[in-house]
């Protein structure tokens, strides 16, 4: 009787791994989507960013555009 406890707990302790391997797996996907969302996101305000630092007048001179200060920088 003891094996046969024993025998059903391991079969129930295997199924609880394989579920939490699941969602590990689904986890990890997630995290790789929105890590590569993030790196375009960065990688187009950063262009954004240098497109606008520079700007070009009609007139051929640059114009510098002025930053927007943080609420981090007023303290």
């Amino acid at each position: 009787m003891r094996i046969k406890s024993l025998i059903l707990e391991n079969a129930a302790l295997c199924d609880e791994v394989a579920k939490v391997q699941e969602s590990i797996s689904i986890v990890k996907d997630e995290r790789r989507f929105l890590l590569h969302k993030l790196l375009e996101y960065e990688n187009y305000s950063e262009q954004s960013y240098y497109r606008n630092e520079n700007l070009i007048t009609s007139n051929g001179s640059r114009q510098k555009i002025k930053k927007r200060q943080s609420f981090d920088d007023s303290r």
